[in-house]
């Protein structure tokens, strides 16, 4: 996962839900989410993808062969889980890397297609970055998140409201609404399915205009 916090306060977070983490965010509730994210990326021979919060990498094994993944995160810890699932598994077209979503230290349009993993309401500043992804990500590219977002049901949405100060606490956003966050930086919705336990999160594609 991916949060614009201190690195050591990120450290201190994940070093603590390391041991379960894999088994939560994998097997037991997001499996089918990274599936379908990488599906809607529209991957083709030879492409380049960058993902924000790559975490352990439970979605690199999931990447065609045929396409180069360069995953980024805050978590030094979560990274060298990464690491040691690309050897186990002999992944050999990706790589990790710290690196904040908000500050990309790559060149403007150099990705075919960006994926954003379970990150964006876990971060401070989804706009900026959401501005970055579209930088790095060639024009006509795919831009996927894969996240929790508010729900349209009036009741449920309302409970997200409410939850929101505690989730803030944790580290994320209950109530982050979908549509306005993209309209802000001058995206819209190409595709999307609801996903994973209880359809409460939500995979969807942005062509990259611009």
């Amino acid at each position: 996962m991916m949060a614009h916090k201190e690195p050591k306060m990120i450290e201190r977070v994940y070093g603590k839900i390391g041991p379960i983490y894999n088994f939560i965010y994998g097997k037991l509730l997001f499996n089918e989410g990274r599936s379908v994210a990488i599906k809607l990326l529209e991957i083709k021979p030879g492409a380049k993808i960058l993902e924000v919060g790559v975490g352990t990498g439970l979605t690199l094994p999931l990447y065609p062969h045929e396409c180069d993944i360069i995953g980024i995160d805050l978590s030094e810890s979560m990274l060298k889980q990464a690491e040691s699932l690309m050897e186990e598994r002999g992944i050999h077209n990706a790589k990790v890397q710290i690196m904040d979503a908000t500050k990309l230290e790559f060149p403007d349009n150099c990705f075919d297609g960006v994926l954003g993993n379970l990150f964006i309401s876990a971060t401070t500043y989804p706009e900026k970055s959401l501005e970055e992804m579209r930088r790095v990500c060639k024009p006509g590219g795919i831009i996927v998140l894969m996240n929790h977002f508010r729900s349209e049901n009036p009741i449920v949405g309302a409970m997200e409201n409410a939850l929101n100060p505690v989730a803030k606490r944790l580290g994320f956003t209950s109530n982050l609404e979908m549509v306005p966050l993209l309209g802000r930086v001058g995206m819209k919705v190409r595709k999307s399915q609801k996903v994973n336990a209880l359809n409460l999160w939500t995979a969807v594609s942005m062509v990259n205009d611009k």
